[in-house]
């Protein structure tokens, strides 16, 4: 009889991050227009805050997931990660100013770094031989699930209660809730999966194989002319949609991610992760051009295809390195990874405040497009050399 790829520990951590996105993104729709319209950010503040967020993740994410090879043990830094992460995202339910939103923003990623890459490999651990693309897609599509759950709630709210800034600290005090959920189901339904660790007290970058090296370079490559959330949600509001329907909007976005998360990952199964990463960049090149158009019903396709590129994106790159690095590395080589592509999100991030602050969004949009389609076809035109990452 088949095995299924879905085991417990894979449902669990699929369901603690179903509840940890519910809880994240009620507040992350709102949080750019909360600081543009109640606390009077420039773009390029926000811009900052966005990319030294990332950078946050970029400082930890590799010492935790170095700490954790070492240590033999995952669940631990995990559950420590999402418990700092959902305790403090709340908060901003008190700031009264930039730099208290900053700090909570911040605070959040710096959780995300601690718990990512052992949370990764964890779930490697868990996977059946071959199904890697198939269950990092499921963990995608739950997340997806998840964060569209918490778009729609925060659509009600905003629907029920009006526009009015006690409505957005409202939603941010309720998203305590999910957040405790997922906490609950970290601890009780997932095992741990020890492992004996590597004796090196270093890490020597050449036990990783240069086709890991080569994901890492594309990825980051094209995280320094991509874009994060924050800039799609205020080009929204920039295009004519209504605030009350930015949630909606955004709902929208995590409905296509779910939806196609799995399908990506049993597609790059079958025909390689490779060739699949390039039609998610060139993805992500046409829903950055629709966005460019500058209209509501663009706006609405755009967000539908940078759905898609969310659902292959990172899930791709995660099932590549679990297909290659070695047990006693991975977390290492997850750590790595977001380094990398924390860096080249932060200098994006800035730079493209700053190109919208004094340019306009549409040649940001733009230089976006076009970079990241030039990219897919730099990626499909390797893909056979890269096909050992697979």
């Amino acid at each position: 009889m088949k095995t299924s790829p879905l085991n417990k520990n894979i449902v669990a951590l699929g369901a603690n991050s179903f509840f940890t996105d519910f809880s994240t993104e009620m507040i992350l729709p709102l949080l750019p227009i909360f600081l543009e319209r109640f606390l009077h950010a420039t773009k390029s503040e926000i811009g900052v805050i966005e990319g030294t967020a990332e950078f946050g993740v970029a400082l930890l994410i590799a010492l935790s997931g170095f700490y954790s090879d070492r240590l033999g043990r995952r669940k631990g830094i995990t559950v420590l990660g999402y418990g700092l992460s959902n305790l403090i995202k709340p908060l901003a339910f008190f700031a009264q100013n930039v730099t208290m939103v900053a700090m909570i923003r911040i605070g959040d990623r710096l959780a995300k770094g601690i718990r990512s890459a052992p949370r990764d490999a964890l779930i490697s651990a868990s996977t059946p031989q071959g199904f890697s693309g198939y269950v990092f897609g499921f963990h995608k599509m739950m997340d997806g699930a998840g964060a569209l759950t918490g778009s729609l709630a925060t659509f009600g709210l905003l629907w029920l209660l009006g526009e009015e800034e006690s409505t957005f600290r409202t939603v941010f005090a309720l998203s305590l809730i999910p957040g405790l959920i997922a906490m609950s189901i970290l601890i009780f339904f997932v095992t741990d999966t020890p492992f004996t660790p590597s004796k090196e007290r270093r890490f020597r970058p050449s036990a990783l194989n240069s086709h890991f090296y080569w994901l890492v370079a594309f990825q980051s490559l094209f995280s320094l002319f991509a874009m994060n959330y924050a800039f799609m949600i205020l080009k929204a509001g920039d295009n004519g949609l209504a605030l009350a329907m930015i949630p909606l909007a955004y709902a929208l976005y995590n409905l296509s991610q779910a939806f196609f998360a799995i399908p990506i990952g049993k597609l790059a199964d079958r025909i390689g992760k490779s060739t699949l990463l390039s039609i998610v960049y060139a993805a992500f090149g046409f829903g950055a051009l629709f966005m460019a158009l500058g209209s509501v019903w663009a706006t609405w396709v755009g967000f539908c295809i940078y759905g898609f590129f969310a659902g292959g994106f990172n899930s791709l790159a995660k099932a590549i390195i679990s297909d290659t690095a070695p047990q006693e590395l991975k977390a290492t080589a997850y750590g790595i990874y977001y380094t990398c592509v924390g860096v080249a999100t932060l200098a994006s991030l800035v730079v493209g405040g700053m190109i919208w602050d004094h340019f306009g969004s549409t040649l940001l949009f733009n230089l976006s497009a076009t970079s990241a389609l030039g990219l897919s076809v730099l990626l499909y035109l390797l893909r056979k050399q890269l096909n050992k990452i697979n």
